[in-house]
């Protein structure tokens, strides 16, 4: 059966919505599943759910929360294969990258199942004598978890993993053409042993099912990752409740791969071509910028080129395939609409620019070619707008310090990456670059699970971080106990 269900407490599958139908975007005539259209009322229901689950699972011991998370991450593991190949059907990526995703997530399950029995609190000598003071950390309620459709698995559960393992309920709502890897991740938190009503799925328009999670007052904190315009109107809606809520925000970026005089060209152009067309440009972390020293610049791109020609393109399900399709038809459209765009302003396309059809492989996917545009300007709009697809921008510099200005030059400011051999120039560019994450001599793409992460300036509020410990803060509250004796 296509028609899929969603949690609401437990499982269901409601006979009275409209159903939307999710495609392989690698052939659109191949149907994956169906999932239904919840309204604001079903969603205020999760939350009121959501709630009165909370009164029991905050006081679930730490340990029996462990016991949970170990449990659900040896059932992932075991059906990495199956998940890995759904996860690739749905979002359109390959299947080493879907595999790295679900590892991931097993990684994320057994970190944080460990973390929770070890530290959640701490003594502090008092300047009284007779006196204990203790600090411990308290969930906070229920959580909205608001997540895209780039990485459907892993980025997900770094939210909701810690959530729920602090004690916190959550209602989350996936992108709307990945909720199929999304229920499998539901489902087997609750094989696990997971008390019903402590992770809900709920499936919708972000203008029902998405506005009442950001807007009802029975939520108590707010995860969110998507664009930088979505971002900017989820704050500034609950902003106007006048309410005190917490919001975590990661909203993109526009990251750039420096070259420098002293690094290694050939490492450089492998690790941008990887950054940049690897997951077909669809993530935050991607390489969307290649910054080359003037005088290196024709035997620079002419490598690139060399090695872009490499990239193999097809889908995702198939051995040897490097770059699978965009996601979805919208993202295939918006992809196309920025190479006219750098064309029309000026800069040398170079390199890809088309669509790719012909044959039963292609003619019913979202196909693009990995693109790149040289002479790129910091002023035009495909050097400053996240594209989210695989085209990159080549751009000129004389000093490292005009390479920085460069990179600081977008809204954005989550991730840069620079190639050298001078651990002065490395440690001179990590302390002036605007971002959360900096990379020496490593692609912008790939985080790992117990390191925090977040961005500065567009790229998220810059508050709470996600992943490592520090992801704990954002879902606890920590309270003070003075004890006399």
């Amino acid at each position: 059966m296509s028609e899929r269900g969603v949690y609401i407490g437990r499982y269901v599958v409601p006979k009275d919505r409209e159903y939307y139908e999710i495609r392989n975007p690698a052939d659109t005539r191949q149907l994956v599943a169906k999932f239904p259209k919840l309204t604001r009322e079903d969603t205020r229901g999760t939350i009121a759910i959501a709630k009165d689950a909370f009164l029991k699972w905050s006081k679930t011991l730490p340990v029996e929360r462990a016991k949970i998370l170990y449990k659900a991450a040896e059932i992932i593991e075991s059906r990495a294969n199956d998940l890995a190949k759904l996860l690739t059907m749905e979002e359109g990526k390959t299947l080493a990258d879907s595999m790295f995703e679900v590892i991931r997530t097993v990684n994320l399950l057994r970190f944080y199942a460990g973390l929770i029995v070890k530290d959640m609190g701490k003594v502090i000598p008092s300047q009284d004598r007779n006196t204990i003071i203790l600090t411990t950390r308290e969930p906070l309620g229920v959580i909205a978890v608001i997540t895209p459709w780039n990485f459907p698995l892993s980025l997900p559960a770094w939210k909701i993993i810690p959530a729920i393992a602090t004690g916190n309920t959550v209602v989350w709502k996936p992108a709307s053409i990945t909720p199929t890897i999304a229920l499998e991740l539901v489902k087997a938190f609750y094989e696990a042993g997971l008390p019903e009503g402590v992770l809900n799925l709920v499936t919708g328009p972000a203008s029902e099912v998405g506005d009442e999670l950001v807007t009802n007052r029975e939520v108590d904190a707010i995860t969110f990752t998507g664009s930088l315009q979505t971002g900017r109107e989820i704050n500034e809606k609950v902003g106007r409740q006048n309410r005190f809520v917490r919001i975590q925000l990661e909203l993109g970026g526009k990251n750039a791969m420096v070259l420098s005089k002293n690094g290694d060209a050939n490492l450089a152009v492998e690790l941008t071509v990887r950054s940049a067309f690897g997951l077909t440009g669809q993530a935050c972390t991607a390489t969307s910028r290649f910054l080359v020293p003037e005088d290196m610049h024709d035997e620079v791109l002419s490598k690139l080129i060399e090695r872009t020609k490499k990239v193999v393109v097809g889908n995702g399900l198939r051995q040897g395939v490097d770059m699978g399709p965009l996601a979805s038809r919208e993202q295939y459209e918006k992809v196309l609409g920025y190479i006219e765009i750098g064309k029309n302003e000026g800069a040398k396309l170079v390199y890809g620019g088309q669509p790719i059809k012909g044959g039963e492989e292609f003619d019913y996917g979202y196909f693009v070619m990995p693109t790149i545009f040289d002479q790129v300007t910091p002023d035009m709009r495909i050097a400053k707008e996240e594209i989210f697809g695989p085209v990159l921008a080549v751009m000129t510099y004389r000093t490292l310090d005009e390479a920085i200005d460069i990179v600081n030059s977008t809204e954005y400011g989550l991730i840069a990456g620079i190639i050298t051999r001078d651990i002065s120039e490395a440690a001179k560019f990590a302390e002036n670059v605007k971002v959360g994450v900096v990379k020496v001599n490593k692609p912008t793409i790939g985080l790992e699970p117990w390191v925090p992460y977040g961005g500065v300036k567009g790229s998220g509020n810059d508050i709470y971080k996600e992943m490592g410990e520090e992801a704990i803060e954002f879902f606890t509250r920590i309270k003070a106990t003075y004890i006399g004796y």
